[in-house]
């Protein structure tokens, strides 16, 4: 019997995902079948419970959903537990079971560079949560965070790390990229081609990395750090491994990077 797995989000017409997860089912002989569903956000905690009855065997989150996932689940697994942000759920005995790959990806993405002092994570959702606990675990020294929602400074210690909250304004930015290694952003921002943050373009140079989430082929963001000649790291990457993750949470196999790999970039082409 062909087993269901879905994407739920709003909007999902720019997910990969569906094409490289049924490209890796069908290299590995796979009987399943991934799908995506925009569903509103009044609609989520219905339409979770209504697909756990259908016998939907996993499903995957994304914006804006990853926090309303976590409240559904009986079971938080690793990160999850901690940050309260899920991106797959499987269907468990007693209710959902959720995880946050997300964070193994960034985890495995940042692992590969040198140790960053400084950061910047632009956005307060949910993936800004966990780019910030990948952070203070990787022993990030100082985070600075500007968001839309903020309009004080307001400092925090995250484990020996320390966060400022900044509002969303041009002195801001010039501040905290000028003293950050890495700037991540973790907003929806770049989905459209009209999507902008002209700071960017102002204040990056160089000797910064920069990573974004999203992987938008249009995105001025991205376009922007790469005219700085910024070392970008864009979310293609991430979405390959916590890909990998879920997969093997819900197939029990662990699938060959370079499978999935192959996978996702023929969808990009």
């Amino acid at each position: 019997m062909t087993k269901l797995f879905l994407l739920l989000g709003n909007p999902v017409s720019h997910s990969l995902s569906p094409c490289f997860w049924n490209k890796t089912f069908k290299k590995l002989g796979i009987d399943a079948t991934y799908v995506a569903l925009k569903v509103e956000e009044d609609d989520i905690n219905v339409a979770l419970h209504g697909i756990k009855a259908l016998g939907v065997s996993g499903i995957n989150v994304t914006i804006p959903y990853k926090q309303a996932a976590a409240k559904v689940c009986s079971v938080l697994h690793g990160a999850a537990s901690v940050i309260g942000v899920v991106n797959t759920l499987k269907p468990g005995k007693n209710g959902f079971e959720g995880w946050n790959t997300d964070y193994c990806g960034l985890r495995s993405v940042l692992g590969g560079f040198a140790g960053f002092e400084k950061a910047l994570v632009i956005g307060s959702g949910a993936s800004s949560q966990t780019a910030l606990q990948v952070l203070s675990e990787i022993k990030c020294k100082q985070a600075y965070q500007i968001a839309r929602k903020y309009s004080d400074t307001i400092c925090e210690k995250n484990n020996e790390m320390y966060l400022t909250k900044f509002a969303w304004n041009s002195k801001n930015f010039a501040y905290s990229v000028s003293e950050s290694d890495i700037i991540i952003n973790t907003t929806p921002l770049g989905w459209k081609p009209e999507d902008d943050i002209p700071e960017l373009r102002t204040y990056l140079t160089s000797d910064k990395t920069y990573m974004d989430f999203n992987y938008s082929s249009c995105s001025k963001l991205i376009q922007s750090a790469a005219e700085k000649n910024c070392k970008v790291v864009d979310g293609l990457e991430l979405l390959l491994r916590q890909g990998m993750e879920s997969f093997k949470i819900f197939t029990g196999v662990c699938v060959p990077d370079n499978i999935m790999r192959e996978a996702l970039y023929s969808c990009v082409r």
